[in-house]
């Protein structure tokens, strides 16, 4: 008697429960933003599902983010973002930005780049996310998760993070 109880909503789980065919396709996944301008609204963006960038800008790095999603055709989900390559300017803003609004992945790496835009579209982002946790672990650069970098931000105005260059390596580099 028990076993004919337990099924029925067993059943139900697996049917009722579960992602629809297709979601996971009609949204583009942001691995690394590359932020520059007055207000952030200069975005080069990869993404996941592809090795192109999108190049957007707007009054502000919302309106820049909705014109990115504009021209793939797809909106831009940024909960999984791996990196931030950002040019030192309006760092605090930007960061709390992308945390609080884009929500992004605690675990985000924030980097400098004179021209992160130019690095993004040149190089494989697997590289650069790579070459950024090599320069921590190897002890060039600190910590640079967003969480951290907007603590330093926020108790001392500046935070030391790592640096890439367009060879490949990494140092670092102070933001305010």
């Amino acid at each position: 008697m028990k076993k004919p109880i337990l099924l029925l909503p067993a059943l139900l789980f697996v049917f009722l429960t579960g992602c629809a065919s297709g979601k996971i396709h009609e949204k583009s996944y942001l691995r690394a933003a590359a932020v520059s301008g007055e207000n952030g609204r200069d975005l080069v963006l990869a993404f996941f599902d592809d090795d192109t960038v999108a190049e957007a800008s707007g009054e502000d790095m919302c309106d820049a983010l909705k014109a990115a999603a504009f021209k793939t055709g797809k909106p831009v989900f940024t909960g999984y973002t791996e990196l931030i390559i950002t040019d030192g300017s309006e760092s605090r803003e930007r960061l709390v930005h992308a945390l609080n609004d884009w929500k992004v992945s605690p675990s985000c790496l924030v980097v400098y780049c004179g021209n992160g835009g130019e690095l993004l579209k040149e190089r494989d982002t697997e590289k650069l996310i790579g070459a950024a946790k090599q320069a921590v672990e190897q002890g060039n650069a600190p910590d640079c998760d967003i969480i951290t970098v907007l603590g330093k931000l926020c108790i001392g105005h500046t935070a030391e993070i790592a640096e890439l260059y367009p060879d490949g390596t990494a140092g670092s580099h102070i933001i305010y």
